[in-house]
């Protein structure tokens, strides 16, 4: 029972969260401890190849975008623990085979969920290989459960945008 009520302490961060509007709780939330992130080698691949690709299609400046794209990553790496996602096998066949990895990455990490918009691929609530699918605000709100004293609503707002 204890583990089902603690499922939000250990998150993987699925690329799409981090290329969300939702990035920037998420890292604050991380920084002040509320929960340990976690991420690989994959997901900042995969990561840096969307906001390039999305740059491009909107135009940005290379120099304006890779120096965008760097400073999330150092942002990240100093609250986000890095697992190697390559000594896991899953087992599971998902229907996004580009998804196996970040699903790795949680078994690798012992992580009790992946945050995620993907919704068609990772259906919320969903539990594979004993990792819970959550979206961010499934993830906030069973943070704010866990930590009422803290007013997290209140306190993402007041920080506003802080990363790139």
């Amino acid at each position: 029972m204890a583990t089902e009520r603690l499922w939000w302490t250990r998150a993987v961060l699925d690329t799409s969260v981090l290329i969300s509007e939702h990035r920037h709780w998420l890292w604050l939330l991380a920084r002040r401890g509320f929960y340990e992130g976690v991420w690989s080698a994959f997901i900042v691949g995969e990561f840096v190849r969307i906001r390039t690709e999305h740059s491009i299609k909107h135009s940005v400046e290379r120099a304006v975008y890779r120096q965008r794209i760097n400073d999330l990553i150092h942002l990240f790496s100093d609250v986000l623990t890095i697992v190697d996602y390559r000594r896991v096998t899953t087992g599971k066949a998902l229907k996004d085979p580009d998804d196996e990895p970040i699903l790795a990455t949680a078994i690798a990490a012992s992580a009790g969920c992946i945050v995620s918009l993907n919704t068609s691929d990772f259906p919320p609530e969903a539990v594979l290989g004993g990792v819970r699918y959550v979206t961010p605000r499934q993830f906030l709100e069973a943070l704010g459960a866990a930590h009422a004293e803290a007013d997290l609503p209140s306190l993402i707002a007041a920080a506003g945008r802080q990363v790139p």
